[in-house]
């Protein structure tokens, strides 16, 4: 699948560089591996930090920031607290450390409150179990990549199989529609839909009178 998406992003017109690292950065570009690259735009999506909250716990977080815990989501030496979501380093599944996403927050969000529910009623909390419905990622129009485990597939019927499945997941029938009808807006007049200007970079420009 990354090769596919690789593929579908070089079809838009997308530079990749692969195994590189930025050096430095200025309001006229960036210089990586020793070679300026000019531009005005610069979109940062080296991942994040988890919440500062954990840090107030005194006790063992990984190196992004998030609470070390136990299988039952619990931390160790304290059964009352349960962490979930980014801010939980769980990797009691296979050894793999569970990624900060949606799917992996609601699912332990249920989880623990069951265990909250069963250690009221004097029971043991129980071990968390992911179960990985797949992932999915959008690239552009009519563009994505999806593992869904039992099928890899890209291009545009994965497209489509993120459009359908992301409207399913939503709250209510009316919001589903909605949406769709945005959505179908969007894909049949190539209407963005948001804008943002932040300098007028056209005046910027404009040579002096």
């Amino acid at each position: 699948l990354s090769a596919s998406a690789m593929k579908q992003l070089r079809a838009l017109g997308v530079e990749l560089r692969l195994g590189v690292h930025a050096e430095n950065l200025t309001e006229q570009g960036l210089e990586v591996n020793g070679e300026f690259i000019a531009c005005r735009v610069k979109v940062w999506a080296a991942g994040n930090t988890a919440s500062a909250l954990g840090k107030t716990l005194g006790v063992p977080l990984d190196r992004p920031g998030r609470v070390v815990v136990n299988e039952d989501l619990t931390i160790p030496d304290h059964p009352e607290v349960q962490v979930i979501g980014d801010l939980a380093h769980f990797e009691h599944q296979k050894g793999k450390l569970l990624p900060g996403v949606s799917p992996v927050a609601m699912q332990q969000g249920r989880h623990a409150a069951r265990n909250i529910l069963a250690m009221i009623d004097g029971r043991k909390p129980l071990r968390f179990w992911y179960w990985d419905k797949g992932s999915m990622a959008t690239i552009g129009r009519n563009k994505a990549v999806a593992d869904l485990n039992f099928v890899h597939i890209s291009g545009f019927p994965a497209w489509l199989a993120w459009l359908f499945i992301h409207i399913i997941f939503l709250v209510g029938f009316r919001n589903r529609v909605a949406v769709l009808m945005q959505w179908a807006w969007a894909y049949f007049t190539f209407n963005k839909g948001a804008r943002l200007i932040t300098r007028n970079f056209q005046a910027e420009l404009r040579p002096p009178a």
